[in-house]
């Protein structure tokens, strides 16, 4: 072997940043962290882009630069977009990947915690139709996906986690 390639080694939080643009104009956007992986067992490096446990997240660090990055790829951005990010050894979260074009599946259950559907969004705007929301930023925090094989996903916020389940005495 003759060529390597050689990166950054990434331990902290794994991030992903979806939003929806209109002519440069930032429209909606989420915030999620995967806490584990679907399917990350099976890799050597344990991680997977689709994950099993997820929880939204407010981060105005993930969204500032998952905005930069859109708009440095492209000042009249239009259309759906991905950024995943994950933190370095300072915490600071560095790029991975940016996905042009598609709204990822984790992003469009969580809109069962949001105020705006991200998929909705994206197809009134693809036809022409006028979308007003005050605050793209739109995330409620502490809400989990939780997904297997052959199973629904779930939502639910970290409030109901533990319902139903009564402590013990020892």
């Amino acid at each position: 072997m003759t060529s390597f390639t050689l990166s950054e080694y990434l331990p902290g939080r794994d991030f992903a940043c979806q939003s929806i643009w209109q002519d440069g104009k930032l429209v909606l956007v989420r915030t999620h962290e995967r806490v584990s992986y679907f399917g990350g067992e099976n890799r050597p490096s344990g991680v997977a882009s689709t994950a099993a446990l997820a929880k939204t997240v407010v981060d105005p660090r993930v969204v500032a630069i998952s905005t930069a990055a859109i708009r440095a790829v492209d000042e009249k951005a239009s259309g759906a977009f991905d950024v995943d990010l994950k933190e370095d050894t300072r915490s600071v979260p560095q790029i991975t990947e940016i996905n042009a074009g598609r709204i990822i599946s984790g992003a469009a259950i969580f809109d069962a915690a949001g105020k705006h559907s991200l998929a909705l969004t994206y197809v009134r705007l693809a036809l022409g139709e006028s979308i007003e929301i005050d605050e793209p930023y739109d995330v409620a925090e502490d809400y989990y996906f939780v997904r297997d094989v052959d199973t629904v996903p779930g939502v639910f916020h970290a409030d109901e986690l533990f319902e139903g389940i009564r402590e013990t005495e020892s």
